[in-house]
């Protein structure tokens, strides 16, 4: 796989979390807090990171020898997120899926690793613009 069809998969692999993790994000930071909704955003995040880490893990994609050892390493990163949005999905009350969010959205995130993709496939390191249709 060359590395301009790299960063197609890869973008197609990400972007959908990337998408979703801003609304997620916006849904729980909206006052006041609909509970049923950010549980629903989170839900939905949950399911978009385990599908990434699927499709980055995946055997019959050959990715660039450049690159493979970094997108084993964000897959690998990413099952951190998907606990975290599984765990604010979970959570029964305002104040539990706030203290859920909080404490994940605190913890390292893998994003270091995401850029030195993104720098070796000759992505644009800016990952809302890179992640919209043009």
């Amino acid at each position: 796989m060359s590395a301009a069809e790299a960063g197609k998969a890869y973008l197609a692999a990400v972007c959908p979390s990337n998408i979703l993790a801003d609304k997620a994000a916006t849904t729980v930071q909206t006052k006041p807090l609909d509970l049923l909704a950010a549980k629903s955003a989170a839900a939905a995040l949950r399911d978009s990171y385990r599908k990434t880490i699927e499709t980055l893990s995946d055997q019959k994609v050959m990715w660039p020898e450049a690159v493979k050892p970094d997108v084993a390493t964000l897959a690998e990163a990413m099952y951190a997120d998907l606990s975290g949005a599984e765990n604010v999905a979970n959570q029964t009350t305002d104040a539990n899926l706030i203290a859920a969010w909080n404490t994940w959205v605190n913890s390292p995130p893998p994003a270091a690793t995401a850029q030195k993709i993104r720098l070796k496939l000759g992505i644009p390191a800016d990952t809302a613009s890179s992640c919209t249709p043009s």
